[in-house]
């Protein structure tokens, strides 16, 4: 029997981040991790591969779309062939599988997917569903949009992510929020992976959960952009932020690799709050992703082509 764990969490909560190091910390016996990004062309499994070198773990991505409904066949065929290498004793019996959803996939379709499929539902046992809530920006989140209380509330664990950007109380009363939403789960904050408890406290002001139906209906999609080498950096970092700062519910998410004069920067934000950059590792192409509700692709590249020049044509 496979033990499996599922990782999901809302786009920038943290995810990678936190399955990184709790690879390096934790997982020896992990064989297989999948990475499933939303978007054409992944970041997210670049990023784990040294880790889950280190933790003797193959590292498989599924792009363009989530596990939960258009790319629930890829994570069927993945596990079917981790299954196969199994019964062929190419792989210990008692190894195990860590799936990480994109930032926009439902858990419990895929726990349903798994538990449906008379080969997994035989094979794999789905130990723990980890959801990461942004120790930030996550009772923002939690408030107004109806997906991302839904991760919550079929959680196992819970991790609040950034414990250590927080504000004093700020971790405790996104606790209390979780609490409401799952009454069960375990929750502890993160700090790059070391973990903590973390107890709930009454909210200063009281949370009003808004309906995802009272605005617009999303309309998410992906675009890549390749960026010039040589792209300038304080005119790239001038242009998200304004981004981030004018659009914090419509572009969602961004991340990848700006080739900087300096050198290679891995950038991310998420809605209106841009990461500090750090070195990027090896491995990953250069060219940002960018996820978009209700933002036309080709007005955002043109914005980006005006703005930031150096960028290339």
């Amino acid at each position: 029997m496979i033990d499996a764990t599922l990782v999901s969490g809302f786009l920038g909560a943290g995810k990678t981040t936190w399955l990184a190091e709790h690879l390096r910390r934790h997982e020896d016996g992990v064989d297989l991790v999948v990475v499933n990004d939303f978007a054409d062309q992944g970041v997210d499994d670049a990023l784990l591969r040294e880790a889950a070198w280190e933790a003797g773990a193959r590292v498989e991505p599924i792009v363009g779309g989530c596990l939960c409904c258009d790319r629930d066949g890829a994570l069927r065929r993945v596990l079917h062939a981790e299954i196969g290498r199994r019964h062929r004793g190419d792989a210990a019996r008692d190894g195990r599988v860590v799936v990480e959803t994109s930032g926009l996939a439902e858990p419990h379709r895929i726990t349903r997917m798994l538990a449906d499929d008379p080969v997994l539902r035989t094979n794999l046992s789905l130990r723990s569903l980890v959801v990461v809530v942004d120790g930030l920006g996550g009772r923002r989140l939690l408030r107004h949009r109806h997906g991302v209380r839904d991760q919550v509330a079929v959680a196992d664990r819970v991790v609040l992510s950034r414990a250590d950007l927080a504000r004093h109380g700020e971790l405790e009363e996104l606790a209390a929020t979780v609490r409401r939403l799952n009454a069960t789960a375990e929750l502890v904050a993160s700090t790059l992976g070391t973990e903590r408890p973390v107890t709930p406290a009454d909210p200063a002001v009281a949370d009003v959960f808004d309906d995802d139906g009272t605005v617009a209906e999303p309309d998410v999609r992906s675009c890549r952009v390749d960026l010039a080498e040589g792209t300038s950096w304080a005119e790239y970092a001038l242009w998200l932020d304004t981004m981030c700062r004018a659009h914090p519910d419509r572009l969602l998410r961004s991340k990848g690799i700006v080739p900087t004069r300096d050198g290679r920067l891995l950038v991310q934000s998420m809605g209106g709050d841009v990461a500090t950059p750090v070195p990027a590792p090896p491995g990953v192409d250069t060219g940002m992703v960018f996820v978009l509700d209700r933002i036309d692709p080709d007005a955002l590249v043109r914005s980006l082509r005006t703005h930031v020049p150096s960028a290339g044509a």
